[in-house]
């Protein structure tokens, strides 16, 4: 991405970080001064790169501080992350970025199947200094496993229904691991087989935007 040329209408602006801050008070998240800066760094180039390639429909400041940034957040109700986390589908790096962002204990894999998306990823991981974080190209499939290893948590948001999801990933859980599903309301508790839903977290976004819930899956242990 390059900076703008004459005659090229102005970058679009991002959600500023006093809004981000206003937006996470709403939703009962914790504010870092340092954190939300970077949070408004990754959400104005964001807007910045989908002039070019397609990241997000969502580009007005307060719907992206909402639905991305809030929505986002709002996995820390399943606190705490350790070890490694995998965020599947992780297009414009929602939730795996503001997550890194606040568990920087935590080493966050960001997977994506486009090759432009982790251009991009790999351009905020830099911006941010997020070194507990890794951008890999590739897509799970049923014929091949992927060399990234497990995962103690693996987060999603709706890339597709939970009991098509679990046995594509399954090979990526640790012992013990879960997977959580990010979705509209009756979209993430789904039927999870082989998988077994162990909590459902249920919230409305501020500003009226909407219900959203959280699926905690697990597997059945090895025998």
């Amino acid at each position: 991405m390059s900076g703008r040329r004459g005659g090229e209408a102005p970058d679009p602006a991002g959600p500023g970080a006093a809004l981000i801050r206003e937006i996470l008070g709403e939703a009962g998240i914790e504010a870092p001064a340092g954190v939300v800066d970077r949070l408004a760094v990754h959400a104005a180039e964001m807007l910045r790169w989908n002039r070019s390639i397609r990241l997000t429909a969502i580009t007005d400041p307060v719907e992206v501080a909402v639905k991305h940034i809030a929505d986002s957040l709002a996995l820390l109700r399943f606190a705490p992350f350790p070890g490694r986390m995998l965020d599947f589908g992780s297009g414009a790096g929602y939730p795996g970025i503001p997550l890194a962002l606040y568990l920087p204990g935590t080493r966050v894999v960001l997977l994506e199947a486009s090759e432009k998306k982790c251009a991009f990823l790999s351009r905020v991981r830099g911006m941010l200094g997020l070194e507990n974080v890794r951008v890999v190209h590739g897509r799970a499939s049923k014929r091949e496993t992927l060399p990234i290893g497990r995962f103690d948590d693996i987060v999603t948001r709706a890339t597709a229904p939970s009991s098509e999801v679990v046995p594509l990933l399954s090979p990526y859980l640790a012992e013990g691991g879960r997977m959580l599903f990010m979705a509209g309301p009756g979209g993430g508790s789904a039927p999870a087989a082989p998988g077994t839903v162990t909590r459902v977290e249920r919230f409305r976004l501020p500003r009226g935007m909407g219900e959203r819930e959280i699926a905690e899956v697990v597997l059945p242990e090895k025998e």
